[in-house]
């Protein structure tokens, strides 16, 4: 995968990240956003993940993401599942209705249960 580096002030990265936050996104999607007018589908977004999920599991049952999407995981863009899923743990961390509880077995996803 090709990497581009880009240098910026200070004051521009404060003003990109603000630009980002307001859409919702990463740095990192906002630029590839911007540039090339694609955006990752709004299913995968940690208020969507997190409703999912209060939806489909019960207190104390152990998932993952993919466990949440089911199918709809292979529409996500596998360079963008390790980006998703730092974004959802970031969401929920605070949150009292859902929990992380350590990694699977294989340690490849995150794992997290209803409280």
């Amino acid at each position: 995968m090709p990497i581009i580096k880009l240098s910026l002030t200070e004051e521009e990265y404060q003003t990109l990240e603000s630009s980002a936050k307001e859409e919702k996104m990463t740095v990192q999607d906002y630029i590839r956003f911007k540039m090339l007018s694609k955006r990752v589908p709004t299913i995968f977004e940690p208020e969507e993940a997190v409703r999912r999920a209060l939806s489909k599991f019960a207190k104390g049952e152990v998932f993952t993401l993919p466990d949440i999407y089911g199918e709809e995981w292979s529409k996500l863009n596998p360079r963008m599942t390790g980006v998703f899923g730092k974004r959802f743990y970031n969401y929920v961390e605070p949150m009292s209705e859902i929990e992380f509880v350590g990694m699977t077995h294989d340690k490849r996803r995150a794992a997290y249960t209803i409280k």
